[in-house]
């Protein structure tokens, strides 16, 4: 298993490292940070001077890296780095599917509207890995609890599931499995499934399962994530929440954006 963590120095940088930090510690994972180069050549520049430009600003780089990395992981937490002068979809595309890709959440306002922010769209339309996407105000929060989103109509990809399970911090103690219910549906349906589904991952941690269903159901989520703040949310990549407009306003962009919940997208 291999996990990278996409950053570019910002503050949504500081997120996705301390959410790294929060995931695989002690993991026997092979863990990488990649920066994508963003550098512009004055237009007069001759070969030599692109060349000495160029090399000074990646060692700029690294130093940045050098400082930001002893903050949050500390001087004994060695991680390589590794400056991409390619697109990084196209180097992603070059691993093995069985990665985490973490990254920070950037948007607000109208890029709400497009789901998540262009990069971190790109990562899980155009790779089938293990997503993980962190808003800038996520610090250092220890992790209790997995609420994951399932529903019958729509795959569930199992194998992906199970990677990350074992995966997990030591301070995940439950998993809450969720369903909402729109009219017509019927609820009893969608427990049994959740109840299926919570039987093949229940191992040691406490298993919960909710569905929601009624008037004002949205409100009833949103309130229900509001009571903790120690939770990550999993969804499933082609699931209802990608395919719903309602679903994917509501679930990332009030929940993940404006609730600062980490989220998590299975692959395909």
């Amino acid at each position: 298993m291999k996990a990278f963590g996409l950053i570019d120095f910002s503050e949504y940088s500081e997120s996705t490292l301390h959410m790294m930090k929060a995931w695989i510690p002690n993991q026997y994972v092979e863990t990488k940070i990649l920066h994508q180069l963003d550098f512009h050549f004055p237009s007069l520049a001759n070969h030599d001077l692109r060349l000495k430009l160029l090399y000074d600003h990646k060692r700029e780089l690294l130093n940045r890296w050098f400082k930001l990395s002893e903050e949050i992981f500390g001087s004994s937490y060695d991680i390589p780095f590794e400056i991409l002068e390619e697109p990084i979809i196209n180097y992603l595309k070059k691993n093995d599917e069985d990665s985490l890709i973490f990254m920070g959440l950037k948007g607000g306002g109208i890029l709400k509207q497009i789901f998540l922010g262009s990069m971190v769209s790109e990562v899980i339309e155009r790779l089938n890995y293990i997503t993980v996407a962190v808003s800038r105000t996520f610090k250092d929060q220890k992790f209790e609890k997995l609420v994951v989103t399932a529903h019958p109509k729509f795959g569930f990809n199992e194998k992906a599931f199970g990677k990350l399970i074992n995966l997990l911090p030591k301070s995940v103690q439950a998993i809450e499995w969720i369903s909402i219910a729109r009219e017509g549906e019927d609820e009893s349906t969608l427990y049994d499934y959740l109840a299926q589904l919570s039987g093949k991952y229940s191992h040691h941690l406490e298993v919960k399962i909710s569905v929601f269903c009624g008037e004002n159901v949205f409100f009833k989520v949103k309130t229900y994530f509001s009571e903790s703040a120690s939770q990550v949310l999993v969804i499933q990549k082609g699931g209802r929440t990608f395919q719903d407009k309602i679903f994917r306003k509501f679930l990332v962009n009030d929940l993940v954006f404006d609730g600062s919940t980490p989220l998590i997208v299975l692959p395909l």
